[in-house]
């Protein structure tokens, strides 16, 4: 099951090279989120593990990850046990199955504790965090034996900078509760407040969409909906720029999957056709939303030539231009004009729906603070 989601993620999400300004938006948005993100208690979850790695004793530092993971593993029917609802609970289904999941919450959360100042020093891999737990117990215990020999009348030393045993990995909150029995997928009050502070203060989220929905308790249907006006001018600059360019590259798509169809799919060449009449070339910049990421000449020029293309209804071109950017992003795997090999299902278009920017996780984090707020 895990080879079929990956298979199918990968030729689905990007056949026209747009990913790098749909991820860009995203981060600028909503930063610290992913797709794979599911509910808010893994933010202070995977800490608490990590926690308790540090009072076990290891006898070499390769073990203390694997530990780790094990107890990812163990904690999830802990969970579904203590939840009212267990969705949004990693490897939940897969438990169900007496199986585990290969994508621990930690790998999945790791770069949200970075950006949102969790972890302390935001170069630190889990790897590295596991060397560094191992060297302090090692440390400790070296030190613990010198002030064992030095009571004795034999020669030792105590180095009371040694251990660094105050220095904390996680800047986060002791549980309040045995982790590993009572806890549930719900924040608490205690941890709602504490992931309320860190995503509203830490330097590289404090001035995104996703704190300020937090801090005005804001949430809205989809991204669509939002509403820009109440926005501080920088975000809604940026909101309205990644909606225009969701509504100009859903266009694209759609005439993706026109070709795709080899031009037999007669809702999508009229969806086609009705985008083409309501979308607003005029007040759409292309090159306003391309100045807000880093992005290379080709897919610049790409995305400059479809809007001409779509703009002046230059159909021929515009499959020209879509055809050439799938083979040159996907090379072999490229669909377009290989109908023995990739056959067009109507029921399953590729990529047929507008980019949201990772809203739907967002919006989920966000009200579980909001949620664990009020208690």
């Amino acid at each position: 099951m895990q080879t079929l989601k990956m298979l199918e993620e990968s030729t689905a999400l990007d056949e026209l090279g747009i990913g790098v300004i749909r991820d860009a938006y995203a981060d600028i948005l909503f930063p610290g989120i992913s797709t794979l993100q599911t509910k808010a208690k893994y933010f202070v979850l995977i800490p608490y593990l990590f926690s308790m790695a540090e009072r076990e004793n290891f006898k070499r530092s390769a073990d203390i990850l694997p530990w780790l993971q094990r107890q990812e593993d163990l904690i999830v029917p802990v969970l579904m046990k203590n939840s009212n609802d267990i969705t949004g609970i990693i490897g939940h289904l897969a438990h169900r199955r007496g199986k585990s999941v290969k994508a621990k919450p930690s790998g999945i959360y790791w770069n949200g504790m970075r950006t949102f100042e969790i972890l302390r020093n935001d170069s630190l891999s889990a790897s590295n965090v596991c060397n560094i737990i191992y060297g302090k117990q090692t440390r400790k215990n070296a030190v613990t034996i010198k002030t064992e020999a030095k009571r004795h009348g034999n020669d030792g030393f105590d180095d009371k900078t040694a251990t660094n045993e105050n220095t904390s990995i996680f800047s986060a909150i002791p549980p309040q509760y045995a982790v590993m029995s009572e806890t549930g997928i719900d924040l608490t009050k205690e941890e709602a407040i504490f992931l309320y502070d860190k995503i509203t203060k830490a330097q590289n989220s404090c001035d995104s969409l996703l704190a300020f929905m937090l801090r005005e308790k804001l949430l809205f249907s989809d991204f669509d909906s939002i509403n820009d006006s109440v926005l501080p001018d920088a975000l809604a600059v940026n909101v309205r720029l990644a909606k225009g360019f969701a509504d100009f590259i859903f266009g694209a798509h759609i005439y993706y999957n026109v070709i795709y169809s080899e031009n037999k799919d007669a809702v999508k060449i009229n969806n086609y056709q009705q985008w083409q009449d309501s979308f607003n070339f005029n007040a759409f910049d292309i090159s306003a939303v391309l100045s807000r990421v880093n992005c290379d000449i080709h897919t610049t020029a790409f995305l400059e030539a479809f809007y001409e293309a779509a703009k002046a209804k230059d159909n021929d071109k515009a499959e020209k231009l879509i055809i050439s950017r799938e083979k040159a992003k996907k090379s072999d795997r490229a669909k377009l004009g290989k109908p023995q090999e990739y056959r067009y299902d109507s029921g399953r278009p590729v990529h047929y729906y507008k980019l949201n920017y990772r809203y739907p996780t967002a919006k989920t984090i966000i009200s579980d603070i909001l949620s664990g707020l009020e208690g």
